[in-house]
């Protein structure tokens, strides 16, 4: 399994500037690199402060120059909101800035108030999906493109910027509607999944219903490869944890009420991390990774050995959890943390 670091760049409050985040955010990827990590991931959502960041291609050229080896990834390019030819254009040339580190995580997207402030029917969202993946892989693939679907219709045109070698980055796909996981397993691409502050039997459930979906596809459920995001926050501090915990809760609320307000027929939503009854914060401690090393260890063993996940990508800061705070963390799971994982984990060779 490799590991990833997933920057949500969250803006908590007032006293926090946009600019303080976006340089937490490159520190975190920098340590990262440093660590060996395989990939950084960034978010990207429109109008709302749950994540500043309305362009992960913008924010991945960003760090092109501030790493050495880990890959940079988008997590998610929600497809529907996005020209097809500008965005064709913008990954040949971020892949061309980032000399073959780019990583291509794609989705449906799943916040109702972004598909309607661009005026795009979020009961639409898959099939949008499905036929901007067709646009960007055989843009990627040719230096070409001419499309005529339903929802997508693109002339013939060629690239001028056109991507190394004419080949495609690694993909990973985050939605769990059948068709966009059958066409994953099709095209050797990765599934991306979420479980939030959801427990271990839950996300095994999940896992299973994936399972079911990239086979009914035609792939092979004993090697399906699957990328995890997990919410991981290492302390030794009991009120520290209690704290984090509590942040968790809130960010839940807030991705709830973004997702969920006539949210895209079964795009993302199989990870929704609705509550039903609420919880306190040590249900969310049991449930996201927060705590002492060796109990984060103890954790990650599990889950690795239950989901057996081939990429795993870490979110350790997320509104209301203070700069310092973060960059600890993620320090101490990097240096306290990984070591103690063995051969559960493949790095790079780091500083």
């Amino acid at each position: 399994m490799k590991l990833g670091l997933f920057t949500l760049m969250g803006l908590h409050d007032q006293n926090t500037s946009p600019a303080a985040v976006v340089k937490t955010a490159i520190d975190m990827v920098r340590m990262a690199d440093d660590f060996g990590f395989d990939i950084a991931w960034f978010a990207e959502h429109q109008f709302t402060a749950h994540s500043i960041c309305p362009s992960s291609l913008m924010m991945l050229a960003r760090c092109v120059s501030e790493t050495r080896q880990i890959r940079l990834g988008t997590a998610l390019l929600s497809l529907p909101l996005h020209n097809p030819l500008r965005l064709v254009q913008e990954v040949a040339f971020a892949e061309l800035l980032a000399g073959g580190r780019l990583v291509l995580g794609l989705g449906s997207g799943c916040q109702y108030q972004e598909f309607s402030r661009f005026g795009i029917r979020a009961a639409n969202a898959v099939r949008i999906t499905m036929e901007m993946w067709d646009v960007l892989e055989q843009s990627l693939a040719t230096g070409s493109v001419a499309y005529e679907g339903r929802f997508v219709r693109v002339a013939h045109t060629a690239l001028a910027i056109r991507p190394i070698a004419l080949s495609l980055p690694e993909i990973f796909v985050a939605g769990s509607h059948p068709d966009i996981v059958a066409q994953a397993a099709q095209r050797g691409c990765t599934p991306f999944m979420s479980f939030g502050h959801r427990g271990l039997m839950w996300a095994e459930l999940q896992r299973d219903i994936l399972a079911e979906r990239w086979q009914m596809g035609g792939g092979l459920t004993a090697t399906m490869p699957l990328a995890l995001q997990r919410h991981i926050f290492v302390t030794d501090d009991a009120g520290e944890a209690q704290h984090v915990a509590a942040c968790l809760r809130d960010l839940t609320h807030a991705v709830d009420d973004l997702n969920w307000d006539s949210g895209p027929e079964c795009g993302a939503g199989l990870w929704s991390s609705q509550f039903g009854e609420e919880p306190d914060c040590g249900d969310l401690s049991e449930g996201a990774i927060i705590g002492a090393p060796a109990y984060c260890v103890e954790r990650l063993q599990q889950e690795i050995e239950a989901l057996r996940p081939t990429h795993l990508a870490c979110t350790m800061g997320f509104e209301g959890i203070g700069r310092q705070q973060t960059l600890e963390s993620l320090e101490r799971f990097g240096c306290e943390v990984v070591p103690q994982l063995g051969a559960l984990v493949t790095m790079h060779e780091g500083t």
